[in-house]
């Protein structure tokens, strides 16, 4: 996610977009630019490569009790290249990306811009969160490579997983019902709805390895098909009507598109048209992805659950660009002292890949 999220600020910085302006004046000094962010992503990414790499040849060279040790070192690298107290790797954005995080997990104050995106990122790594927390119950409660001795504890069956996946969704509801409550804002408590929709497919698709075949499809399963189809509804409506703000569903609009209503765009637009068509085609069908990673009982296939992991993350990446633009609208309109916002989209000009990942 950190290397989408560069190539977002890339774009941003590209085609003149001031996105910075949607986090509060003492957040923006933290924020780095896109040639900042892929150096911190490649080292992340060099230390968990670097580390697999090497657990991979233990295990080849059948040492199991060396490569047991990479595992650990590994989280422990990550965690300390976050934690280092020393001013290098960008010490005060780690900082704040620290306490953003802590945060987010303890949403009892009032919220800033920034809490509200991490916290909605983390909702698209539920998934890789859910592992992480398995990986850690191996560590703590049995061998490393032999984590067939803690299935019972933190196998598909036990409760760690559902709660690991209903935990980006708690800390999201919680922060909805406290903004609900210093606002009044009445959408807040809709939004919170949107995520509460979310246990219901987590806990019945836990249920699958507590009762016999029989049973879960005769009962259990029609109802996780129900719960699944309700919550990818309502979140694939509330992203397309209130975080991109496209009246479709509520569209007044008569003209009819593919046989449908014409979705309503507003007059002047930071991308081209086809792309907010493109958006909604794609977010309709990884919503429905979506149901596939919050699942525990459809993880057999471990190639199709990274796959589906992976596309989540991906339409985290590119929601990210119309809730940008949303949120600068707002802002022309609440402070026109900061001017334009929202630049119109350059004729015809397409940014390369080169230009978006500079080397």
């Amino acid at each position: 996610m950190l290397w989408l999220w560069g190539i977002n600020v890339r774009y941003f910085e590209r085609a003149g977009v001031r996105y910075d302006v949607c986090f509060s004046s003492k957040d923006q000094k933290y924020l780095l630019n896109s040639r900042q962010i892929f150096q911190s992503a490649g080292l992340a990414t060099t230390v968990a490569l670097t580390s697999s790499a090497v657990f991979c040849v233990h295990c080849l060279l059948q040492q199991d009790q060396a490569a047991s040790l990479h595992p650990p070192l590994m989280y422990a690298c990550i965690l300390a290249l976050l934690l280092l107290p020393w001013d290098v790797a960008f010490k005060e954005t780690r900082m704040f990306f620290s306490t953003t995080f802590f945060r987010v997990a303890t949403p009892y104050r009032e919220m800033s811009w920034a809490d509200f995106l991490l916290a909605d990122i983390i909702t698209s790594l539920a998934k890789p969160l859910s592992d992480c927390e398995r990986a850690l119950c191996h560590l703590l409660s049995g061998p490393v490579m032999l984590p067939s001795s803690t299935d019972q504890m933190c196998g598909s069956s036990s409760w760690i997983i559902p709660a690991g996946l209903s935990l980006p969704y708690i800390w999201r509801l919680c922060q909805c019902i406290r903004t609900w409550k210093d606002t009044g804002n009445t959408g807040q408590a809709f939004n919170a709805l949107k995520y509460s929709t979310a246990f219901p497919v987590i806990i019945l698709s836990a249920i699958n390895f507590q009762v016999s075949d029989e049973d879960w499809n005769k009962f259990w399963k029609p109802l996780w098909l129900i719960a699944a189809f309700l919550n990818s509804a309502y979140s694939y409506y509330w992203d397309i009507e209130r975080d991109w703000d496209i009246a479709f569903f509520t569209s007044p609009s008569d003209q009819k598109w593919m046989g449908l209503k014409k979705p309503v765009l507003k007059d002047k637009l930071q991308y081209s048209r086809v792309f907010y068509v493109y958006l909604m085609l794609s977010n309709l069908a990884l919503r429905l992805a979506w149901v596939y990673k919050v699942s525990p009982h459809l993880r057999q296939n471990l190639l199709t659950v990274l796959i589906f992991t992976l596309l989540e993350v991906f339409r985290r990446f590119q929601w990210i660009f119309v809730r940008i633009e949303v949120e600068l609208r707002k802002l022309q309109i609440s402070r026109p002292e900061l001017g334009q916002l929202v630049p119109a989209p350059p004729p015809k000009e397409i940014l390369s890949a080169d230009e978006l990942m500079p080397i």
